[in-house]
Order: C-alpha cells, then sequence, then structure tokens
C-alpha cells in the first residue's frame, strides 16, 4: 500500500512560477526553487542561509532539464552569487537546505558526491559537474543519505523533473520498439510523455517532416546527446517528446503515426495497448 505524503507550498510573490518553498511534513529539510532572474529577491526570505545541497538547471521548451550543475553550500542561497557571475547556462536554481544542524559538513558533503554520480548515472541531460567530489560516504552514512536522496528526487518529481535512469524504472513489458526501414529504436509511453531510450538508433537520411524535428537533430549531436557509429546515428541519451508521433518523427523522420509505429514485445501497436482498451 503507498504512503500518503503531505506538501507545503509557499508561493512567496504570489505567483505559481515564482518563488516557492516546499516542505514535506515531518521532514527537516526545506526545498527553495529560485528563477535566477528572483535571485535578489530570494535573498530577503527567512531561513534561507543553511547548509544544503542544490540543483542549477536549465530546461527545454518542454520544460525538462537539458543541463545541471550539482553543488554544496553552508551559507544557502549566498553561494548562488558566485555562479550568478560564472555560470550562463542555468535559469533556475532549487535548493535542498536542513533544519538547524540536522546535515553535518560530511553529510553534506557526501550527499552531494552522492546527488552528482545518481546524475551522471541518470544519463538524462548533460551534467556540468566534470569531476565528482573525491569522498567516500561511510557506510553507517550511506542508508540516512539515500533516504535524503529519495525525498529529493520525490520533491524533483512533483515539480515535473524526472532523475533516474529511464531504462532502470521500467519493466521491460512497457518497452515500445519501432523497427521500421531497420532502425531500431526502444521508448516507453506514460499516457502524457513518449521516451526515446539511450541506444536507440535515429535515421539521419531521412529529414523531418518540418524544421523542429531537424533543429532537434542538429542540437542533439552538437550537444553529444546524439553521436555516428559507423555511418549510424545513436543516442547517448534518453530523450523526452510531448506525443508518440514527435517521438517517430524525431526516430524516424518524414511523416509518421507514433500511435502505429511503436509497438510492443507482442506486436501490439501504442493505439491497441492505450486506446483500443
Amino acid at each position: 500500500m503507498a504512503i500518503s505524503k503531505k506538501l507545503e507550498i509557499i508561493y512567496h510573490n504570489g505567483q505559481p512560477d515564482g518563488i516557492r518553498s516546499i516542505r514535506r511534513h515531518l521532514s527537516t529539510m526545506t526545498t527553495y526553487v529560485i528563477p535566477r532572474p528572483l535571485l535578489s529577491e530570494a535573498r530577503k526570505i527567512s531561513g534561507i542561509a543553511r547548509p544544503g545541497i542544490y540543483y542549477l538547471i536549465s530546461e527545454n521548451d518542454d520544460n525538462k532539464i537539458v543541463q545541471i550543475y550539482i553543488g554544496q553550500t553552508r551559507n544557502g542561497v549566498a553561494r548562488l552569487d558566485d555562479h550568478n557571475r560564472s555560470k550562463d547556462f542555468w535559469t533556475k536554481a532549487i535548493m535542498f537546505l536542513a533544519d538547524s544542524k540536522t546535515f553535518s559538513l560530511d553529510m553534506i558533503s557526501g550527499l552531494e558526491a552522492f546527488a552528482i554520480a545518481k546524475a551522471h548515472e541518470a544519463n538524462r541531460y548533460k551534467v556540468e559537474n566534470t569531476v565528482n567530489p573525491k569522498y567516500e560516504i561511510d557506510e553507517y552514512d550511506l542508508p540516512l543519505i539515500e533516504e535524503v536522496y529519495d525525498e529529493i528526487r520525490f520533491i524533483m518529481a512533483t515539480q515535473g523533473y524526472k532523475m533516474e535512469n529511464t531504462k532502470l524504472s521500467v519493466n521491460e513489458a512497457d518497452t515500445l520498439h519501432t523497427t521500421r526501414n531497420g532502425v531500431v529504436a526502444f521508448g516507453v509511453y506514460d499516457g502524457e510523455h513518449f521516451e526515446v531510450l539511450e541506444g536507440s538508433e535515429i535515421d539521419m537520411t531521412r529529414k523531418g517532416r518540418n524544421s523542429v524535428v531537424d533543429q532537434q537533430r542538429e542540437s542533439a549531436i552538437k550537444n553529444g546527446d546524439m553521436i555516428e557509429k559507423d555511418g549510424k546515428y545513436y543516442l547517448t541519451i534518453s530523450m523526452s517528446f510531448s506525443s508518440p508521433s514527435s517521438a517517430s518523427g524525431f526516430v524516424l523522420g518524414g511523416s509518421t503515426n507514433g500511435w502505429t509505429e511503436w509497438k510492443n514485445k507482442e506486436g501490439k501497436t501504442l493505439d491497441e495497448l492505450f486506446r483500443q482498451k
């Protein structure tokens, strides 16, 4: 049986996309979501100078993370001043700050190292941390760090950000595929978004049916999200699309109907699996 969770959210400037603080019932950690243009305003919030870790993120037009940087802070939002001067890519900061002395310095360093390792492992977005912290997590601290990270992952999910590797979070039975023209690609559909999985082949011999697809492909190659190997192109990360057809259009080019292109291992189309139930 699933456990209910209660969240309390404060919208500090009265706007849903403005500064907000989020707290889970009985938690000792508070989350602050801070759009970069409102950084100076965030400094005025009481209690925001506490220690913890933070994510700097950049999103695409579908509000999916494309770039991310993870760091630690001992003085809360003041740490972001350095990044405001030195890092151009980020548009939003999400800070996870501990109440009182819940996080020791060792705990913060361990949590930062664990979160960076998870971000690289997920392979969903470009991670701006080029070097993992050389910090060994004590076996007695690891359960608490994992517990805190699970809460971070949950809070991020409530904001629309998936942190885990898609291939590790879906059952093989849920995986869909297309093999048209000999191109083998895999994906999963959650009823709202379609995710083309890492390792899928992209048919670059056919242009997209519109300029948007071609721009997405060019951007993926430029960012290293798609690479060429032996004359074929493959995704190095999982990519999210707003519909099955936009996903199949990116993979196959031309005009496609994702509801009939994507099939499960029994050969049933996505249309049969979702629309004809």
